[in-house]
């Protein structure tokens, strides 16, 4: 596939050439472990990455929530909940 736009982030895929050409981008962005952006009218609209991705994200989120709430002095996520995050970003920095 080659019909894609520059955007700010990356190079995004027109909605009408992503939807013919969705199982191809799935694959990129999994491959890739780099977001895969759709462009509406020229502006980017959505982003698909990976499920790893996305789980490392949440976990790099929560973690940053519990040092945040860690420093303002309030009530820090739960441990149980942040060790479960710091797990999945461990496991996927020994693969």
């Amino acid at each position: 596939m080659s019909v894609r736009a520059v955007t700010a982030w990356n190079m995004a895929y027109p909605l009408p050439a992503a939807q013919a050409h969705l199982g191809e981008l799935v694959a990129e962005a999994q491959h890739s472990h780099q977001p895969v952006t759709i462009s509406e009218n020229g502006q980017p609209v959505a982003a698909i990455i990976s499920l790893d991705d996305l789980a490392n994200l949440q976990d790099r989120a929560a973690l940053a929530a519990h040092l945040a709430d860690k420093a303002a002095g309030r009530a820090a996520t739960s441990l149980s909940s942040l060790d479960a995050a710091l797990d999945r970003i461990d496991a996927e920095d020994l693969a």
